[in-house]
């Protein structure tokens, strides 16, 4: 949209030569789990809840700016598919033009934040998001340690296919949507350099006043309990949304 002025400027696949991730894993129980999930969706065992920051850069569609974006996900299964993904609940991103794009076609419910770049230092880093001057997230990774060649390749490996659901909802006049129903998209990645550390995430807790539109998610998000921290990802590489492997999955 707008329709009536030609088709959209978004491309069939983007190839972003340079990103950055910071990824932030914790299991939780079944029960928490599910409250993040649709009924198109079952919570996986073990249930893994993630916080991934990425740092896009040279984004075809936006002229080549580039964008951030925080990423919480559900590990999932959909139907009598055996394949674990990950369901995202929320995103949170920079700039329109990824926000108006992952909604309107790939079902993912983002929201507009305010990031500054990823803070570095000697053997860790750090982001934030807000709303407005409210914090939102806050994630921190220490005790960065490089991953060997060969574990970087056994990333790479997995990497090259990343499914990721969504969730298409579009409300409708009365009680019933005009749309509802699950989705799938795929991503490629190939990391250059990775490194593994002990991650640490945070959810805020503002009021409805400082921010409106986030504050009943994080809020929702700080409850969710955490059994057992995982390792942290910190990397970099390229990455390409493939935007014609998207498609419709059955209710």
């Amino acid at each position: 949209m707008p329709a009536l002025f030609g088709p959209s400027p978004v491309p069939d696949r983007s190839v972003i030569p340079f990103a950055e991730v910071i990824s932030i894993s914790f299991e939780t129980s079944r029960a928490a789990a599910g409250r993040l999930l649709p009924r198109f969706f079952q919570a996986a065992d073990p249930p893994i809840v993630t916080v991934t920051r990425i740092d896009y850069c040279d984004v075809d569609y936006l002229g080549g700016r580039g964008y951030r974006e925080i990423v919480v996900s559900v590990s999932a299964l959909h139907g009598d598919d055996g394949r674990v993904s990950g369901f995202s609940p929320v995103m949170w991103v920079t700039e329109p033009g990824a926000l108006i794009s992952g909604r309107e076609f790939m079902g993912f419910a983002k929201l507009p934040a305010a990031m500054d770049a990823i803070d570095r230092d000697e053997d860790g880093c750090r982001f934030q998001a807000f709303e407005y001057d409210a914090p939102l997230i806050e994630g921190r990774v220490s005790d960065l340690r490089p991953l060997s060649d060969e574990a970087l390749a056994r990333v790479n490996q997995s990497a090259r296919d990343v499914r990721t659901f969504g969730w298409k909802l579009i409300p409708g006049e009365g009680s019933e949507p005009d749309v509802d129903h699950p989705m799938e998209n795929a991503m490629r990645w190939h990391y250059a350099r990775a490194w593994s550390g002990s991650g640490d995430i945070r959810f805020h807790r503002p009021d409805f006043r400082d921010a409106p539109l986030s504050a009943r998610v994080v809020d929702a998000l700080a409850d969710i309990p955490v059994i057992t921290r995982r390792r942290a990802f910190v990397a970099e590489g390229r990455a390409e949304i493939d935007r014609t492997a998207t498609r419709r999955l059955h209710g």
